[in-house]
């Protein structure tokens, strides 16, 4: 239905005659005629069209007087026939999602988990599911590395509440590695994020990037293809989610600006360098240790040679198995042992 048919849109013509009827009190057809310049016909019609607006009102059809209604009052009777049309179509929208979350289970996506767990390729799909997500959240939202190197322009638009979407009583926490506090433009953006009453943390090591809406919905987006997110339903997988995101987060220190120096400390070199060894200890390559760590892959390789010279490795290869082999050795302290390694003592 066209909102048009309910709150009938103002014309330049009913806007003179409007402020002509406000100005004099009231005044006859024929009077608003000959002072406006028109003919018969074209006041009656401009007219009608005010009575119809809800602005304008005589005694009886014909050559009585007309006059303004206040605004305000037209307001009031507008309401009511327009908070049913939004009912009804809020009611409408909720039987279509309905229909769809029941389609969802049918096993048309059962290579996916049952439509439990679905992917959506390209960008203009990936905003419309956030931006929808987002309108319908009422509780909070986690979301892991949405700012700085490699981080999506969507996710950033959803903790920054770009879109405007978003209930200001949602609360936002964002997970960041500890380097993003050397990046001016995620600083400008933490300084939107608290504005608005959010949290930001930062971590050595940081999990994949991820958004959480209300602990119910889970959104896990592609590092390498800004295209492609996949969202997690499966209340389990979500359940998982969230508490490897709750755990980061209690070990995480509050996000600390650094006053605009782009100067590293020693103590987050070698902090950074352990997480290298953890990482590369899992198996993750070159790329996908730089995205977790907040750094650019140039200076990730750097950080690795620099490791590798530390355990006299003559190969990536020999470096990987000495690594393994310092991470498996009975007895030793994992946090306490690796952070030897990244400074080369072990």
């Amino acid at each position: 239905m066209d909102i048009a048919q309910i709150v009938p849109l103002m014309g330049d013509e009913e806007l003179v005659a409007y402020r002509f009827l406000v100005s004099t009190g009231g005044a006859t057809l024929e009077r608003l005629a000959r002072s406006l310049g028109w003919g018969t016909g074209q006041t009656e019609r401009v007219l009608s069209r005010l009575r119809r607006m809800r602005l304008a009102r005589s005694e009886a059809e014909g050559h009585s007087d007309w006059t303004a209604v206040h605004p305000e009052t037209a307001k009031l009777q507008y309401a009511k026939p327009l908070s049913g049309v939004i009912d009804a179509w809020q009611a409408q929208l909720d039987g279509i999602r309905e229909q769809l979350d029941t389609l969802s289970g049918l096993g048309v996506d059962s290579a996916q988990g049952g439509g439990l767990v679905v992917t959506f390729e390209g960008v203009s799909d990936i905003r419309d599911v956030l931006e929808e997500r987002a309108a319908r959240c009422t509780e909070e939202v986690f979301a892991v590395q949405p700012l700085g190197r490699g981080a999506s322009a969507l996710a950033r638009n959803v903790v920054c509440r770009a879109s405007g979407l978003m209930s200001p009583e949602v609360g936002v926490r964002v997970l960041l590695p500890h380097l993003s506090r050397y990046d001016a433009q995620v600083r400008d953006c933490v300084e939107r994020i608290s504005a608005t009453g959010g949290e930001v943390r930062t971590a050595a090591a940081s999990l994949p990037a991820l958004i959480v809406f209300d602990r119910s919905v889970a959104f896990l987006l592609d590092g390498e293809d800004p295209g492609k997110a996949h969202m997690v339903k499966h209340g389990a997988l979500v359940e998982f989610i969230v508490h490897m995101v709750v755990s980061s987060w209690a070990t995480s220190e509050v996000f600390q600006r650094t006053g605009g120096s782009n100067r590293i400390p020693e103590c987050l070199t070698q902090e950074t360098k352990t997480a290298i060894v953890q990482l590369l200890a899992a198996g993750y390559k070159d790329e996908v240790v730089a995205r977790r760590l907040g750094i650019g892959v140039r200076t990730c390789r750097k950080y690795i040679a620099e490791i590798f010279d530390d355990l006299g490795a003559q190969s990536r290869f020999q470096a990987g198995w000495m690594v393994r082999d310092h991470m498996r050795v009975a007895g030793l302290e994992g946090p306490r042992r690796t952070a030897a390694l990244a400074e080369g003592t072990g």
